[in-house]
């Protein structure tokens, strides 16, 4: 849809209201075969232009669909702050998140991050870990004896 399909519009428009004029402006000699045949390009005419506003209508609606779509990106991009390993949603008052950075860059999506509380983070879609600046080496893991009583090999 472009500047043409606008244009064919209004001749459309301007067609119907010229055969309007046209039988407005008839006298009476004028056969009735000749009435109906205009009246028959005007509800034509009409017709056609009933179309092409309805599609300019719709590509209205669609390019104002995107541009909120738009908008709305460019506000999330403008909120969305990178606080390293991850990103977080700032507002006036408040922090959201913290939302796994491989998925944002990656696809766009925001996917909040799982913690234990000690600085370890887990996304639960693309399985990434990060760990962040409170986060505290457990150490190696501990290895307990066992004891065994007679009778254990």
């Amino acid at each position: 849809m472009d500047i043409t399909s606008i244009s064919a519009a209004l001749t459309s428009i301007k067609t119907a209201a010229d055969i309007t004029k046209l039988i407005r402006d008839s006298d009476s000699s004028l056969e009735r075969a000749e009435t109906k045949l205009q009246l028959a390009e005007l509800t034509s005419a009409l017709a056609d232009a009933k179309l092409e506003v309805t599609e300019i209508q719709q590509l209205l609606i669609d390019k104002d669909a995107l541009i909120r779509s738009l908008q709305e990106q460019l506000s999330l991009r403008e909120r969305l702050q990178w606080e390293a390993p991850y990103y977080r949603l700032v507002d006036d008052s408040s922090k959201e998140g913290p939302f796994c950075q491989h998925c944002f860059d990656a696809d766009g999506k925001q996917v909040r991050l799982h913690g234990n509380g000690s600085g370890f983070w887990r996304c639960t879609v693309c399985k990434n870990t990060y760990t962040d600046k409170d986060y505290k080496d457990p150490g190696p893991p501990t290895i307990f004896a066992v004891a065994r009583g007679p009778g254990w090999a």
